[in-house]
């Protein structure tokens, strides 16, 4: 009898499968962003965007003109930092990086390992949901979809170590 090996995916498959994930699901079953004129979207004055996921860049290898890509100091793993990418305030929605597919969530790994979906703190600044609402008044689908891609990514090591990074950082402030 021959063994079945599982080999690791490749990072263009891991976030192929992640996206399916999530389909077209939204946090309210429309564009939020026409309830506040696309908050997140925005380019204001000082840089902000959204955490590529670990290799994430490479569903964005041919990078349109209006996403732009920025090292960050956000170490996740020794020598392996984030990128961040930013955009002029418009995107073909089916380019979008996972980060932006997926806000105002994000995953939370729990100090027991456990995996949580949790408003993402960071977007409480400029996201009427992330203030407003809670995880259980958003689009159940939505909410599915992020679990269901969260838990893809967490069978990734890179991205595994990634989300509890983070998830240490929102603990470190209190968010």
């Amino acid at each position: 009898m021959s063994k079945t090996v599982t080999l690791p995916l490749s990072y263009k498959r891991l976030y192929e499968l992640a996206y399916a994930a999530l389909g077209d699901a939204t946090p309210l079953g429309a564009d939020c962003g026409q309830l506040c004129g696309a908050a997140c979207c925005r380019v204001e004055e000082e840089i902000t965007g959204m955490y590529l996921f670990p290799e994430e860049n490479v569903m964005l290898r041919d990078l349109p003109s209006y996403m732009k890509l920025y090292d960050t100091d956000f170490e996740y793993d020794y020598g392996r930092y984030a990128d961040l990418i930013t955009c002029d305030g418009h995107c073909e929605r089916e380019r979008r990086p996972l980060a932006c597919r997926i806000f105002p969530l994000t995953p939370y790994l729990r100090e027991d390992g456990g995996c949580e979906i949790i408003i993402d703190p960071r977007g409480k600044g400029i996201c009427p949901l992330a203030r407003a609402m809670t995880v259980e008044d958003l689009e159940p689908g939505f909410v599915d979809g992020v679990r269901r891609a969260s838990n893809i990514l967490l069978k990734n090591k890179q991205a595994r170590l990634f989300i509890e990074k983070l998830s240490r950082q929102f603990d470190e402030l209190k968010l």
